[in-house]
């Protein structure tokens, strides 16, 4: 009988775990419409960002909630595979109130005899109040998780539908009209200042030239330095290369530098460790390198990989 009541729990946690799955499918099909949607509403050039963009918050999101929906089953049903064993290879360890408390609370064994009134009232308490506390961390945990979600993923909505302000961007190019030192790339809607010198100070202000490099035009690896989401806060702007995970092999990069303006296109990204001794690498012969933290998806904003995108003139 043991068996036959645990196979029929461990058919009914699967029946209410199944469920979870459809909100990962929910969550990459709206993905998947906006991605869509932009796909067909803008130029040829843009569409390998889309690629990387639908990549970045639509397929890595989903499978990570996939695996840990997955995990958190194997978790449940092999719980009540230890009841079961439990029962029978300790008996009398099975019997402790505590063990049992557990296991009732869990869901994964009924009791096992007749309570009195007073220890049915205490059992719904210890019940009642349990389920409270795990609803209320979950219910925050799944707040969290979705702000932090629309924080991410903010910028890259905006790429998918707004369109406008990547063709603003490109007209702002075409035009030449440009104050200042900046760097524009229309693709990842990156229009910033590049301030000299880099510090905590001037990183929060715009990109960053490193002091020891070359300047645009004068030869040698110009490297631009730059946050990606820098501090997280509701009351922050994100940082100018939050998107950058977006460039691919062949986007355009405008620098205007000392009322001049220069054109490089992206040869190769790749991503390499801070301690890297070639990170900051002074080589001859022209080129631009921009360097970020690693994508805004990594297990932490604060990382010790970076993103380096290297870019010739055109």
């Amino acid at each position: 009988m043991a068996k036959v009541s645990l196979l029929q729990k461990v058919k009914e946690k699967l029946k209410k775990s199944l469920k979870w799955y459809l909100y990962p499918l929910i969550y990459f099909a709206v993905i998947g419409l906006v991605c869509s949607y932009s796909w067909y509403h803008n130029p040829i050039a843009h569409k390998a960002g889309i690629k990387i963009v639908f990549k970045t918050i639509g397929v890595i999101p989903t499978v990570l909630f996939v695996g840990v929906i997955t995990l958190w089953i194997l978790a449940v049903i092999l719980f009540l595979l230890l009841t079961l064993w439990l029962k029978q290879s300790y008996p009398q360890f099975y019997q402790r109130k505590g063990v049992q408390w557990l296991l009732q609370v869990s869901g994964a064994v009924e009791g096992q005899s007749s309570p009195s009134a007073q220890e049915k009232t205490l059992r719904t308490f210890r019940q009642k109040v349990t389920s409270s506390v795990i609803y209320g961390v979950s219910v925050l945990l799944i707040i969290s998780g979705l702000m932090l979600g629309i924080w991410i993923t903010r910028p890259y909505i905006t790429l998918l539908l707004s369109s406008s302000k990547v063709e603003a961007l490109e007209r702002k190019v075409a035009s030449g009209q440009v104050q200042g030192n900046r760097i524009i790339i229309p693709s990842a809607l990156v229009d910033a200042p590049i301030i000299e010198g880099a510090n905590k100070s001037n990183l929060s202000r715009g990109t960053c030239h490193i002091a020891n490099s070359p300047t645009p035009g004068e030869g040698g690896n110009c490297i631009i330095e730059g946050h990606n989401l820098a501090e997280f806060g509701w009351w922050r702007p994100q940082s100018f290369f939050s998107m950058l995970e977006v460039v691919d092999k062949g986007t355009p990069i405008y620098i205007f530098y000392n009322g001049k303006k220069y054109t490089y296109k992206v040869k190769d990204k790749t991503y390499k460790d801070v301690n890297d001794t070639k990170l900051y690498d002074i080589t001859i012969g022209e080129r631009l390198t921009l360097i970020t933290c690693v994508s805004t998806w990594s297990p932490t904003i604060y990382t010790n990989r970076r993103t380096v995108i290297v870019a010739y003139p055109e």
